[in-house]
């Protein structure tokens, strides 16, 4: 289980944005700004007109008729020298294609014989994709070169220059495709209510006796190949073992042995086989952990033992570039496990349990029966921490819902709370699966955690009645031993009902007990609706702080999630790849964000802070934040350049601010530390020079 840090508020920057810092601070004068818990971002800048974007259409296709025609998959093989040369076409085309063809503030020739059509070409996109498994979505170029250098009609050229947001849908629809429903339909019907299953097996939990024993479908052995390699070429078992080879695996942090087998006290427990260290109370960074030897974890498998890796996207593109792409569909952190299991027996490593996560199991290689259950009760119902280890004792009177052999292409959906176990068939063949997570510390509630602290501290400090004194000697007629019973409450218990219900007349006694609880309950009523009155003070606070809660939980996200994975067009436009102007911002150069939400605005302390997550690790945590800070007027070019993204740019001497040194300082800012794209169009305006 995951556990989640609050994120500091930091300070710092890279080298060019420190150096602008200072010279801003001697020649520019700050705008005013209101409290940081009643302000937003937004209100900085909302009076400023906002610059134009300019939309550029890369070139897809040399005419209609070629992208109408049909799609036939290439065959997948290519040589990387080839590759490296159509992506450098592809790029220079671009530039050219953008210089003759795009309109940029000018009238276009609507006449132009030549001009594709947009919706002919987003048709031709989106009948490819629907052919693409997952690993052909995201590595197009993997495609590309397998076709003529000199065919521009190549269909999977289409594919490298889709929008991130969606190339991250089609992903998902990929994954959901051979179910029939769409994403929409697994949001509205599916995401946190119950489980999805997509398999070419049945379901035993839904079949009659009488239907068991005919339990292979028979389906055209073409389409069933097609269909178990659909998941190729994310994880295998020769990459696990290629890993632990080729890189340090530490036990605990990198992976786990584990085993749920009998232990001697008459029932299964989970063991956990780690070579754990010595803590000794030092912190988790002081820690030397102890390597994985192959020899041990391989013979711990041969015997039974299930391998966990707690981040295979570390030294996985594939991986990764999935991960990633799932949190642009999402929105949220997105993480995984693998778990090898080997084959030959029923062989499980891990007890029933739920987890705090929507969890999406993948099924690479082998086969492994599941059996689901629904949450115990609605307290479990979407839980916020992962369970206990049930035991068969926990579970002998519940029934699964879901009862399955899944085999390779196969993907199971669970949200949180449902109860799942798994084991490895009596099948020789060992079983892969990667688990995708999401949602993990996402809930409202997670989110009213964060922003009511905060709308406590600025209500007491606004408000004298908040911070004055408790009614003296409330405790005498507050707290549950006080509290009357109601009798006509279906939850009053019936020893009560039967001692109110005798009549012992109406002696004075009586009456002097009657005027005690009437005096109480007065005292008590006044106290509750003071209560009351101070708890909507909070909430009233607590609704004016919603937008910073926002800003809030955004950088709690960009410090958990994963660095981009950049495609390979994306990276041209760079920093890692200075190509344009060799990394120098031009008045008239036009930049974007590289990716849609990688950025973040906010403000804090009077100056204007940017948080990224460019620099994060594909390790949890293991980078902190770096964000960039600049003085409070340049929030308005900030959020210019942020919220500029695929496929629109903006030119840099449109941006919103005094001087064009200040525009080029602050892109340039932005452009080193890898968090936006360039594209130079004409040849640069070198007239003005700035550091």
């Amino acid at each position: 289980m995951i556990t989640k840090q609050p994120i500091e508020s930091h300070q710092g920057g890279s080298r060019a944005a420190k150096k602008k810092r200072a010279k801003k601070r001697k020649n520019k004068q700050k705008l005013q700004h209101q409290d940081v818990h009643t302000e937003s971002k937004e209100e900085v800048v909302e009076e400023v007109p906002p610059p134009k974007k300019k939309k550029l259409q890369l070139p897809l296709s040399d005419s209609e008729d070629d992208a109408k025609q049909e799609i036939q998959r290439p065959e997948k093989k290519k040589s990387k020298k080839k590759e490296k040369k159509v992506t450098e076409k592809i790029v220079e085309e671009s530039v050219e294609k953008n210089e003759e063809d795009v309109d940029m503030g000018e009238s276009q020739d609507s006449t132009d014989e030549e001009e594709i059509d947009p919706d002919a070409e987003e048709q031709v996109i989106d009948e490819v994709l629907s052919q693409l498994n997952p690993i052909e979505i995201l590595f197009p170029e993997r495609l590309v070169g397998n076709a003529d250098e000199e065919e521009d009609a190549n269909p999977m050229v289409l594919i490298e220059h889709i929008e991130t947001k969606k190339r991250a849908r089609a992903l998902f629809e990929s994954i959901l495709a051979p179910s029939g429903i769409s994403v929409d339909e697994f949001y509205e019907n599916y995401w946190e209510k119950k489980p999805l299953l997509i398999t070419k097996s049945k379901n035993m939990a839904e079949v009659d006796e009488n239907e068991a024993a005919d339990n292979d479908e028979k389906i055209d052995p073409e389409e069933l190949n097609q269909y178990r390699s659909r998941l190729n070429g994310f994880l295998s078992k020769k990459k696990i073992e290629q890993q632990l080879r080729d890189h340090p695996m530490r036990y605990g942090k990198d992976l786990n042995v584990t085993n749920f087998c009998n232990t001697g006290h008459g029932e299964k427990r989970r063991i956990t086989l780690d070579q754990l260290p010595d803590m000794n109370g030092a912190e988790d960074e002081e820690v030397e952990y102890v390597i994985a030897e192959g020899n041990d974890v391989w013979q711990n498998f041969d015997n039974g033992c299930t391998v966990r890796l707690l981040c295979p996207h570390k030294h996985n593109d594939e991986v990764h570039a999935l991960l990633s792409n799932m949190e642009f569909e999402f929105g949220c952190m997105v993480g995984s496990n693998a778990y090898l299991t080997p084959g030959g027996a029923e062989n499980q490593g891990f007890a029933p349990h739920y987890d705090d996560i929507e969890a999406f199991i993948l099924q690479l290689e082998g086969y492994k029966h599941w059996l689901v259950y629904p949450p115990m009760n609605k307290v479990e119902t979407l839980p916020r921490e992962s369970s206990k280890d049930f035991t068969a004792e926990d579970m002998k009177d519940v029934d699964p819902v879901i009862d399955v052999e899944l085999g390779p292409g196969d993907m199971l959906y669970m949200p949180r709370g449902w109860v799942h176990q798994a084991n490895t068939c009596r099948r020789e063949h060992h079983s892969l699966h990667l688990t995708m997570s999401a949602n993990q510390n996402w809930a409202w509630v997670d989110f009213l955690e964060m922003i009511m602290p905060e709308a406590l501290d600025a209500a007491s400090s606004k408000s004298t009645s908040m911070r004055g004194g408790l009614p003296r000697n409330f405790l005498s007629y507050m707290g549950t031993m006080y509290e009357q019973v109601d009798m006509n409450s279906d939850n009053t218990p019936e020893a009560l009902r039967q001692l109110a219900s005798k009549d012992n007349g109406d002696d004075e006694e009586d009456k002097d007990e009657q005027d005690e609880k009437a005096r109480i309950k007065k005292l008590q009523d006044a106290f509750k609706a003071e209560a009351k009155k101070k708890i909507m003070r909070v909430c009233k606070e607590a609704i004016n702080m919603v937008t910073t809660g926002c800003d809030q939980i955004a950088k709690r996200f960009l410090s958990d999630r994963l660095p981009p994975a950049f495609t390979s067009q994306e990276l041209a436009l760079t920093s890692d790849n200075r190509t344009e102007n060799g990394g120098k911002i031009w008045p008239n150069t036009l930049v974007r964000l590289a990716k849609p939400g990688i950025a973040h605005l906010v403000v804090e302390d009077d100056k204007a802070v940017l948080y990224h997550c460019v620099d994060n690790s594909r390790v949890y945590h293991e980078n902190p934040l770096s964000p960039l800070e600049f003085e409070i007027d340049d929030a308005p070019a900030l959020e210019a350049l942020i919220t500029t993204v695929e496929p629109h740019w903006i030119c840099v001497k449109d941006l919103i601010h005094g001087d064009i040194e200040d525009k080029m300082d602050i892109a340039q800012s932005l452009y080193d530390e890898g968090i936006l794209a360039m594209f130079q169009d004409e040849a640069p305006d070198t007239s003005v020079q700035t550091g």
